[in-house]
């Protein structure tokens, strides 16, 4: 397909490239609303009316920014009670002592303040400050993996055992995960961030 619709749609593609989904969505409603204005107007006052693809994709962006921080906090709510439930159940199984040792000052210490970040990010998103979220959740992302990598090694230096070093290797595979997930939610956040800031 060639023409000034075409071309509009590849811009506003472009444009939009920073949220694939979003972009798809958009594409199709603007095509039908262009193709249906078209049949009245032509196709180059069609796009002429309907304004620049940068202001377009910007005013989608900024609709679809509060989802994307809510999920952003839940993601990282989900992995606070994650990490939260998995430290207690390698603890728990394992018979890790609780002491005072750095680690495990590491482990509690970096879950404690994730936990406040994160309720912090929540506090934020209520009042739509966007840096203040993305600073809270970057924060609480080091945090969790802080006290993830201190639980991990309190539990391998506690545990020996064939069945100790799996459990230990379990929870350790879904901790990473779950931390790669939030920080996938996270540069998405940041490229929305970046877009609304163009």
């Amino acid at each position: 397909m060639t023409g000034p619709i075409a071309a509009y749609l590849d811009e506003l593609d472009r444009v939009l490239a920073f949220d694939p989904r979003l972009s798809r969505r958009v594409h199709d409603e603007i095509e039908s609303h262009l193709f249906d204005t078209a049949e009245h107007v032509g196709e180059a006052d069609a796009v002429r009316r309907f304004g620049r693809p940068a202001e377009i994709a910007r005013a989608y962006a900024e609709a679809a920014l509060p989802d994307r921080l809510r999920r952003s906090c839940i993601a990282a709510a989900l992995l606070g009670g994650a990490t939260l439930l998995l430290m207690r159940l390698r603890t728990v199984l394992l018979d890790i002592p609780g002491g005072g040792d750095p680690l495990a000052w590491f482990d509690r210490g970096g879950l404690v303040a994730a936990l406040l970040c994160i309720g912090a990010a929540w506090w934020f998103s209520s009042r739509y400050r966007i840096a203040a979220v993305r600073k809270a959740l970057h924060l609480a992302a080091g945090c969790l993996a802080l006290s993830v990598g201190a639980s991990l090694l309190r539990a391998v230096g506690i545990g020996s055992a064939d069945g100790a070093l799996a459990l230990i290797a379990a929870t350790a595979s879904v901790e990473v995960i779950l931390v790669s997930a939030l920080m996938m939610q996270l540069a998405r956040l940041d490229r929305y961030a970046r877009r609304l800031a163009v």
